[in-house]
């Protein structure tokens, strides 16, 4: 029997596959149903954008491009994007909300013409299904003091049908193309049932002080919906941040597939980092197999000691959107019902991010410019594709790895890319792996028998 070492990169030709009947039956079922699920959730987004026009300086309108790049990000999931470009609006500083209410009724005070809501009922053309959405320049809204205050936030959504783009703060005042397609789809992404860090509890602008509170920084999950990535780019902030390589399959603007790893704020590997790459997450220059350190409450989690939580999730966010505007066109009361826990969501989490928390994490991390050029970029044709230790059901996530390289070749799309947990895996029998894709072991060696 020849035995087969993976370390670092190699694409091996033949390996052995040895798997029951059983296993093979309940894999294909696990697929076929893991298809099936995404045909069903591919569906229409309707959105209208009205923008204020120039105060002489600028205006907030977007760029085709803009618009095309986020079509583009629901297009490469099976999903139609229609957005309906539409007025040119008053040019107001601010947004305002109820002086009667602290703040309160944002989306529903109407008494002056710089509301979201006065503007909406003079300027919505479409109907019942569709998405208002104001390019904006700022609004208002409560800082942590509970004070009524005008917001440095990149925006705001109410978990249905209404949103805001406001990035007066940013650069220009308008914010870079790049910027703008983030944003927009971060903020639609909240009336998707989005979150800033999946299903995890993101707690509010101060640290409600339960045990599972996380950051709004989730390093490990891969999306505009997290402060991380938002406003840098997915693929260009995990390369700044050492989480993944160049190889590693990831868009600039896009929501989570699901697929990384878990990690133990009281127990991280650093030699194993994000199972992609190693990672120095206590920032002290060298690997160790355990090192405790809160990494998700700040864009630096070199500076960081808050929190610690036991476990930091991905999420897979496509699986789970579900449109905020025809849930509140259906008025069917089991579609309110998830509205009403979507608005008790939005009112616990942080306010998107600000300006001022992305200042700050740019002159931590010293870079330059909005994002990276802004491209309608190609969809990806393979997955990230983890192999490891599988005790029942096989996906090819980091908790749920295939067992076996070949079964992993098998059921994985062309020019997909493997990560390979370090671990001796027995397989019989020569099998040609015939579809291109990469192999990786980046934290040690995987061999093959």
């Amino acid at each position: 029997m020849k035995t087969q070492t993976l370390h670092r990169t190699r694409d091996p030709l033949r390996l052995a596959a040895k798997r029951s009947k059983v296993r093979v039956v309940l894999l294909i079922l696990g697929l076929i149903l893991g298809a099936d699920a995404i045909v069903a959730q591919a569906d229409t987004f309707m959105v209208e954008i009205d923008y204020m026009g120039s105060d002489g300086t600028h205006d907030h309108q977007p760029s085709q491009l803009v618009l095309d790049a986020v079509i583009q990000m629901f297009a490469c999931q099976g999903h139609t994007l229609i957005i309906d470009l539409d007025d040119e609006l008053t040019h107001y500083d601010v947004l305002v909300a109820d002086p009667m209410t602290n703040c309160g009724n944002f989306w529903t005070y109407s008494d002056e013409p710089n509301t979201y809501a006065k503007l909406r009922e003079d300027n919505f053309d479409n109907g019942e299904g569709w998405h208002y959405c104001i390019f904006a320049h700022q609004y208002q809204s409560l800082d942590s003091n509970d004070n009524c205050v005008t917001s440095g936030s990149s925006g705001r959504a109410n978990g249905a049908d209404a949103l805001i783009v406001t990035l007066g703060n940013f650069d220009g005042e308008t914010g870079t193309e790049y910027v703008q397609a983030a944003t927009l789809a971060h903020e639609l992404g909240h009336n998707l049932g989005l979150s800033h860090c999946g299903t995890m509890n993101c707690g509010s602008n101060d640290d409600d002080g339960s045990p599972d509170y996380v950051g709004p920084f989730v390093p490990i999950m891969p999306s505009v919906m997290s402060y991380t990535f938002q406003l840098r780019g997915v693929r260009t902030r995990m390369l700044d941040l050492g989480l993944t390589f160049d190889e590693a399959l990831f868009k600039e603007i896009d929501f989570s597939h699901g697929r990384l790893c878990s990690l133990d704020e009281n127990n991280l590997n650093e030699v194993r980092g994000t199972t992609m790459i190693s990672t120095d997450w206590d920032c002290d220059g060298m690997l160790e197999a355990n090192v405790v350190k809160d990494i998700n409450e700040s864009g630096n989690w070199c500076d960081t000691d808050g929190n610690l939580t036991n476990s930091i999730r991905d999420y897979d966010e496509w699986a789970n959107i579900e449109d905020g505007a025809a849930l509140a066109a259906s008025g069917a009361p089991a579609d309110q019902a998830k509205l009403e826990q979507r608005r008790q969501m939005m009112r616990k989490m942080r306010p998107c991010i600000s300006f001022k928390e992305w200042q700050q994490v740019q002159q931590e991390f010293q870079l330059r410019g909005g994002g990276p050029a802004l491209t309608v970029e190609s969809c990806i044709s393979g997955e990230n594709v983890y192999i490891g230790d599988s005790v029942f059901f096989e996906a090819g996530t980091c908790s749920l790895p295939f067992d076996s390289i070949q079964v992993a070749h098998d059921f994985s799309p062309s020019n997909s890319v493997f990560y390979v947990v370090p671990n001796t895996y027995d397989e019989a029998g020569n099998v040609l792996l015939d579809k291109p894709g990469k192999y990786f072991c980046k934290t040690g060696s995987a061999i093959f028998e």
